[in-house]
């Protein structure tokens, strides 16, 4: 069974912050899309160093609350950008795109 989101980080993250979990959790979804509509505008463009940055910061983002896989495929992206590796990009879009969509459902259910 693939994990989409480490439990126990994310639920360190509500102890932590309380109140505030919710906040964070629908800044994060915000910026996700948002990050998400960059990479596919920058791959449409072929403006890899603006996928690249896109990635990177949906990357780090994704790590914080617990979404490992996610953040893994940022960081394959990100990679091959920052090394003129183009080939695998709609891949790694797309893997992204979807694994986003689980993150959101589970972060979502996080909420209740």
């Amino acid at each position: 069974m693939t994990v989409h989101i480490d439990a126990e980080q994310l639920a360190e993250l509500k102890e932590v912050l309380e109140d505030e979990f919710g906040i964070l959790i629908s800044t994060y979804l915000a910026d996700a899309k948002l990050r998400l509509q960059l990479i596919e505008q920058g791959l449409q463009n072929q403006d890899y160093d603006a996928v690249r940055l896109a990635a990177h910061s949906l990357k780090g983002a994704s790590a914080n609350l617990g979404a490992l896989l996610l953040a893994e495929l940022c960081e394959k992206l990100e990679h091959d950008c920052k090394v003129g590796s183009h080939s695998n990009n709609s891949f790694f879009v797309s893997a992204i795109a979807e694994e986003l969509n689980i993150v959101i459902i589970e972060l979502q259910k996080s909420l209740t």
